[in-house]
């Protein structure tokens, strides 16, 4: 059963990555004409953060596919008993993919912090581990404001601020 997990976990990390990286990055952030020769990119950080998890998701499924060979090697399944010992991980794996996509879609609307602190707290939910709940709430507020103070006072890489909280009364009549 932990084979599959590793399996599993580390698919779900390279298809998220891959996406964030050919699709997410391409799409919102835009790269300006003209750069200085002295400063990054917009992109270079998303892009960079996106390579290493995208990495990371390949070792993990490079890692965990000869324990699944192994643990294959011992037991015979049927498709049946696959999904029907695997109904909360699929679930679960479903519920993420709709959570992603209502991320992707809800940063323009309500911008990047509170998009984030969002997608954090669910995700934290699914866990199921209530053990270290000060952790949880704690990263779940404050990791987000970190990334986004840091990219952008930092590294001057603009973030979706959302239709709903910004100052200009034209965006918002829009969005209605």
């Amino acid at each position: 059963m932990n084979q599959n997990r590793d399996f599993y976990a580390g698919l779900v990390a390279t298809v998220f990555f891959a996406i964030v990286l050919f699709v997410l990055i391409p799409i919102y952030v835009k790269v300006p004409s003209f750069i200085p020769g002295f400063a990054p990119p917009p992109d270079m950080w998303p892009r960079v953060v996106a390579v290493i998890g995208l990495v990371m998701g390949i070792l993990a499924l490079v890692l965990a596919f000869p324990k699944s060979r192994k643990a294959s090697g011992e037991q015979v399944t049927s498709l049946g008993f696959y999904v029907n010992r695997n109904k909360v991980f699929i679930t679960r794996f479903a519920l993420l993919l709709v959570l992603f996509v209502a991320f992707v879609y809800g940063l323009p609307v309500i911008g990047f912090v509170p998009a984030t602190v969002l997608l954090l707290g669910i995700l934290f939910l699914m866990t199921g581990n209530f053990g270290n709940k000060v952790w949880m709430i704690g990263l779940t507020i404050i990791f987000p404001v970190l990334l986004y103070l840091l990219f952008t006072e930092v590294t001057h890489t603009p973030f979706p601020e959302g239709m709903l909280f910004s100052n200009s009364f034209s965006d918002l009549v829009t969005l209605i």
